[in-house]
């Protein structure tokens, strides 16, 4: 019985957070044609940025600037203008800081030559990190803190609102400071309000993580984004998603209006627009496109270029990589185009950059379709125009959420559950069960970690665009008629609850060895009152209802 409590308790916090079946999704096959979803496409040049592309660079001891800058100085709200970050941010000082932090590897995205991941220990916070000396001053201290006696502590009790703020501005601070080095502006282009989103983890805020979205000139840079995370005080790792130059001459104002844009759709579809009918809000974004150097060159020979200025050469120099860094040229009439400097002799491809409007127009005979398309707003041309409802089968079946003594929502049996990392053909469901695929597929209670044994017989499900294997009324046997004599309730319900309690053990200890196993669960035992763990064969075993006790793997 003891197996059978735990289980039981664990699951009610997991059906928390992992909602009943996604209803949303639509079935595959053929749905989109005759839609206007078959009508759906997206440019190779903007489909090519989702596969970036990073060359790693062994750092050297000579590299300065990222490795051993020492806590910068910038104005911040602590503090008065250009006092350093030590004052502002309630830091004291140690005498014995010798390492400023150095870097451990750099990413370099070859086709903008800046650094797209940096591996690094720099302290910026007070804690227990590598090399970490800084302390926090006595003013930066609660009541019930401790100093370590020297006018200082390593830990005040900061609430996790406290730590996000003083989190933020360490990172920022590193970042303006290192703009030169990283060959970026994060002072116009980084942390503007509503753009940057932070979380910290553990009951001491020991590991913070940032994410700020790039903007230009208060526009949007889709798919561009600085990353960073701090763990016990130190800057551990630094990140810049698809990250190009962009011309400070880069036009942002559009030739063509919303109402343009979204005609141009039309036009494309092939349907009329329901007047006023959107599925999002329209804005004007810039938008990032793959080109080559030969389309550079082509382009550069039918009009004046414009030479956009080199990165930081000395960055390269000193990571060991020649400074005579190709330059792509900007040939655009309206101020966009190629705007990037990359690493040629890596990759023949560089970031180019396009104004453009996000429009979402709904069309006449539109059913479950959410169109959504990217529009040059210079030339009306379409980058994009896709269907952006996920289309996905999914397995599922009557579950058992928490108990199944008929009392309450959590007593009695809840139809269409998810069945998670279930084999379905030749593939996996996803942890809320979908998988893809079309036609007919054939499902067990098997998958990569759990296989079910069901004393009352095999179980086997095969059906076209989704598997269900339903539910019925009785214990023990009862089945809906369909998947075997061993389609029963403890078979799905088992199946269910102990994948994610696995899922959750496996969030924990990533790297143990044991939850990584297939685990095998033996269903409807013929005896009762008892649940148990057998290491030999590594199994899990469930007894039948009695009349004392009711199915333990129900």
């Amino acid at each position: 019985m003891w197996f059978a409590t735990m289980k039981l308790n664990t699951v009610a916090i997991v059906l928390l957070v992992q909602a009943a079946p996604s209803t949303g999704l639509v079935d595959l096959g053929e749905r989109k044609l005759g839609t206007v979803a078959e009508r759906e496409f997206v440019d190779p040049a903007v489909s090519a940025v989702a596969s970036p592309v990073t060359t790693a660079k062994d750092t050297l001891p000579a590299l300065m600037g990222l490795a051993n800058m020492d806590v910068p100085k910038v104005d911040n709200p602590f503090g008065p203008s250009g006092t350093s970050i030590n004052k502002g941010l309630g830091l004291g000082t140690s005498e014995t800081s010798t390492d400023s932090g150095p870097v451990k590897k750099i990413y370099v995205d070859s086709r903008s030559g800046i650094p797209a991941h940096v591996d690094l220990y720099k302290p910026i916070l007070p804690g227990n990190g590598m090399g970490n000396s800084l302390l926090w001053s006595v003013s930066a201290l609660h009541d019930d803190d401790q100093t370590n006696g020297n006018g200082g502590s390593h830990g005040p009790s900061l609430t996790h609102l406290e730590i996000e703020e003083v989190g933020l501005l360490a990172v920022k601070n590193w970042f303006h400071e290192n703009d030169n080095y990283l060959s970026i502006d994060s002072r116009s282009q980084l942390f503007q309000d509503g753009m940057t989103r932070m979380a910290v983890h553990g009951v001491t805020g020991g590991m913070i993580q940032l994410s700020s979205q790039r903007t230009f000139r208060g526009l949007l840079v889709k798919e561009s984004r600085a990353t960073a995370t701090v763990k016990n005080g130190n800057l551990i790792n630094v990140g810049l998603e698809k990250w190009g130059q962009l011309d400070e001459n880069f036009v942002v104002e559009p030739t063509l209006t919303e109402a343009d844009a979204i005609e141009a759709v039309r036009e494309y579809a092939g349907r009329e627009v329901i007047k006023g009918g959107l599925n999002c809000k329209s804005e004007l974004i810039i938008f990032p496109l793959i080109s080559s150097a030969q389309d550079s060159n082509e382009t550069a020979s039918t009009t004046s270029p414009t030479e956009i200025p080199k990165i930081n050469n000395d960055f390269f120099s000193q990571l060991g990589q020649r400074d005579d860094i190709p330059t792509r040229k900007k040939t655009n009439d309206e101020g966009q185009g190629k705007s990037t400097t990359g690493d040629s002799s890596v990759l023949n491809e560089f970031y180019e950059y396009k104004l453009v409007w996000k429009v979402c127009p709904i069309f006449v005979g539109q059913t479950q379709e959410v169109m959504e398309a990217y529009v040059d707003a210079h030339t009306s041309y379409i980058y994009s125009f896709l269907d952006t409802v996920d289309y996905f089968n999914n397995a599922r079946g009557g579950v058992y959420p928490t108990s199944s003594d008929g009392e309450g929502p959590d007593g009695k049996i809840q139809l269409d559950w998810p069945m998670p990392y279930m084999y379905v053909g030749d593939t996996i469901t996803t942890t809320g069960g979908n998988y893809e695929g079309e036609g007919s597929m054939t499902a067990t209670y098997s998958g990569p970690y759990l296989h079910t044994a069901d004393n009352c017989g095999r179980s086997s499900l095969t059906q076209a665009d989704g598997i269900n294997w339903g539910s019925s009324g009785g214990t023990d046997c009862a089945t809906p008629g369909y998947g075997g004599a061993g389609n029963t309730h403890s078979s799905r319900t088992g199946f269910y609850e102990l994948n994610k309690i696995m899922e959750i053990g496996r969030s924990r200890l990533p790297d143990n060895i044991w939850l990584q196993r297939k685990i095998r669960t033996n269903m409807n035992i013929n005896d009762s009152c008892n649940a148990f763990f057998t290491s030999g064969d590594n199994s899990i075993n469930f007894y039948r209802d009695s009349l004392n006790c009711r199915n333990t793997g129900e």
